[in-house]
C-alpha cells in the first residue's frame, strides 16, 4: 500500500531488481538520499521555504507550457518530467546539484 497526494493506492511490485549495484547506481541512490535529508532541513527553516516556493511557482508556471525547457532551467535535467509537489521539485533539484559535484 502506498499513499500518493492524498489517495491510497495497492500495488504490486514485479521483478524486482535483487543483483548487486554497480558503482553508478550507487552514486545517485547515495544522491538521493542525501537530497531527500538536505530537504527536510531546506522545508523546516522559514527563509529557505520561502524560497523554494517562489522558484517553485516560477517553475510550475514555466512547466505548464513546456516541462523540458523549465526542467533544464530550474533543476538543471533535460527531462520532460512535471514535478507536481514542491517536496519533488526540491528533491529534483538538490539531486541535479549533488550529482554535478
Amino acid at each position: 500500500m502506498r499513499t500518493r497526494y492524498g489517495r491510497t493506492h495497492a500495488y504490486a511490485l514485479r521483478h524486482p531488481f535483487r543483483g548487486p549495484f554497480t558503482d553508478s547506481q550507487k552514486t545517485v541512490i547515495n544522491a538521493f538520499a542525501q537530497a531527500v535529508k538536505q530537504c527536510k532541513v531546506e522545508m523546516t527553516d522559514p527563509e529557505r521555504l520561502a524560497y523554494w516556493q517562489d522558484r517553485y511557482l516560477k517553475y510550475d508556471k514555466a512547466a505548464r507550457r513546456n516541462p523540458t525547457k523549465a526542467n533544464a532551467t530550474f533543476i538543471g535535467t533535460n527531462t520532460d518530467k512535471y514535478y507536481v509537489t514542491l517536496r519533488g521539485f526540491i528533491i529534483a533539484s538538490l539531486s541535479a546539484q549533488l550529482r554535478a559535484e
